[in-house]
């Protein structure tokens, strides 16, 4: 014996070969609830026959009580895996065509309404068995009209009531409530449409620019600019060794006590401390004109660097008190102008020293550049707004000035002062989205409708100068003809099943549907629109 379990939308055809290809002779069908099969008795006769065509034993297993009433219709034998008691609970006349052994019979007093009939004699059997009256008509014509079961009489079943009229007030109360149940609450319809689907692509370009439109026909949107910039000073280690004298330098206040007239200092000026070690001015200074107040001087006062005469620690002195100008030795500025250093001079050394050689300067423009754009990356990208799009080439980054300084401080490193800028042209997806599904729904059709998208970006190509970006786009979207389920509904109120296919199945744009009149009795569409499900897919 062999199982086989089919599927609910299993058609009987593909069922007649499951039942052949196997290979063996007794085969059970295990057929669900609402399944395809009980659309025709013929599905089952169909069944039947090819069975008996190809030697095989077909026993169906359902607890579906509509399969087994028609397979055992067709002459399959047909059982419920789960109930032991009589299958046929909801048929009043159906012949069974197998003879019930008396402790198979259930009477009206019991739990069943059914008596099992097969000629007069089992009607006159039933009669005294549960000690009713008389039937009105013939026990032949009785056994005749019941084709096997047969309601007792509706007048036997009264007449055993009369002494006790609560029980068939109860009774005819059940059956009212039922009846109207099975009637108005009961009954639905489940329609599940599926539509044909059909693409539109479209695998072209998008220009975005600040001064655009939303526009399907030239498709174009409009963009936005962020600009942000950042600077820093970075160390790198100088890895370079040399032999290398350097001056020290400093820087002093130089003041004039001599007149309100301002003296001009040329490059070079010579300033000598007392120890007679000589600085000289980097550059060319106007030292201001003293002030004249209440007929006494008040010296004036300016700040100019200045370098040693010769390499050397030896020249890394200070603070100075007061640093004479040799060059108005023997006039009377010499005792009037003169300087003062503040803090040490510092920076003379003679000896090897580190010092950054090309491939240091390279690596430390790479490294400070690199540093620099990604904290510029994360800090634009942060104040773009949720919603905007930034594609790979909308990203443009660059160096504004780029300063190096190469003396190398005491854990021998230099530095590199850096100011970037970095720009990024985005868009609003909801723009692209836009005018691609205006386009799609422009040359479909009002007939069609959308049911889904799918986007995909190529290579962006940007002019950050002019704020515009061109994007290519690879996009599908996909449509189904437009049906109007509240029309639908209404055309199918309270229709017969064959009118509700028909009208169903001649849906334009209709790739499959599935119809459910519930429950298995119902053969009409409900006339409540809320009664009727219609599920569009």
């Amino acid at each position: 014996m062999k199982k086989i379990a089919i599927t609910k939308n299993e058609e009987a055809a593909a069922i007649v070969e499951k039942v052949i290809e196997t290979d063996a002779q007794e085969i059970t069908l295990i057929v669900p609830r609402f399944s395809r099969l009980v659309d025709s008795l013929s599905n089952f006769q169909l069944l039947q026959r090819e069975a008996v065509a190809a030697k095989k034993s077909v026993e169906i297993e359902s607890v579906d009580d509509r399969v087994l009433e028609m397979a055992e219709l067709s002459g399959l034998k047909a059982t419920n895996p789960f109930l032991s008691k009589d299958r046929r609970q909801f048929s009043d006349i159906v012949s069974s065509g197998k003879k019930e052994s008396p402790s198979q019979k259930r009477s009206f007093f019991k739990k069943d309404s059914k008596f099992a009939i097969k000629n007069a004699a089992d009607v006159e059997a039933a009669i005294q068995s549960l000690e009713l009256p008389p039937l009105d008509i013939d026990p032949a014509e009785a056994a005749r009209q019941s084709h096997g079961y047969v309601w007792l009489m509706p007048m036997q079943v009264i007449k055993q009531f009369r002494k006790f009229p609560w029980k068939l007030a109860i009774i005819i109360g059940i059956f009212a409530v039922s009846s109207w149940a099975a009637v108005t609450i009961l009954p639905r319809a489940d329609i599940q449409i599926i539509a044909k689907k059909t693409e539109w692509p479209y695998q072209d370009s998008i220009l975005a620019d600040k001064a655009a439109k939303l526009d399907s026909k030239n498709m174009t949107i409009p963009n936005q600019v962020f600009t942000q910039k950042k600077n820093a000073e970075l160390r790198f280690p100088a890895t370079g060794k040399k032999m290398i004298s350097k001056k020290a330098t400093g820087r002093v206040s130089i003041s004039n006590a001599y007149s309100s007239a301002a003296q001009s200092l040329v490059i070079n000026t010579r300033f000598m401390a007392p120890d007679g070690k000589v600085f000289r001015l980097v550059n060319t200074i106007v030292v201001p004109g003293a002030k004249i107040e209440e007929g006494k001087i008040v010296p004036s006062h300016i700040d100019a660097d200045v370098i040693a005469d010769a390499p050397g620690p030896d020249w890394n002195i200070g603070p100075v008190k007061l640093f004479t100008i040799p060059g108005f030795k023997n006039t009377p500025k010499y005792q009037s102008f003169y300087g003062e250093s503040v803090a040490a001079m510092a920076g003379g050394f003679v000896g090897e020293a580190a010092y950054p050689t090309d491939s240091d300067l390279a690596t430390a423009k790479q490294k400070a550049n690199q540093t620099l754009q990604d904290a510029l990356k994360t800090d634009v990208l942060a104040q773009i707004p949720k919603g905007f799009k930034v594609l790979d080439g909308s990203i443009n980054f660059s160096v504004v000035k780029q300063t190096i300084k190469d003396t190398v401080d005491k854990d021998n490193q230099f530095s590199i002062y850096t100011e970037t800028q970095m720009t990024v042209l985005s868009f609003r997806e909801e723009d692209a989205l836009s005018v691609l599904t205006q386009r799609a729904i422009n040359e479909k059709g009002a007939d069609a409708e959308l049911r889904s998208t799918d986007l995909q970006y190529g290579i962006a190509r940007s002019d950050f100068k002019a704020g515009k970006l061109s994007f290519l786009v690879d996009f599908k979207a996909s449509f189904a003809s437009r049906i109007d389920q509240s029309a639908l509904v209404s055309r199918i109120l309270g229709k017969p099943e064959i009118d509700l296919k028909s009208t169903i199945f001649s849906l334009p744009g209709l790739d499959s549907a599935h119809i459910s009149l519930w429950p298995f009795w119902v053969k009409t569409v409900p006339t409540d629109p809320e009664k009727i499900k219609i599920v569009i897919d």
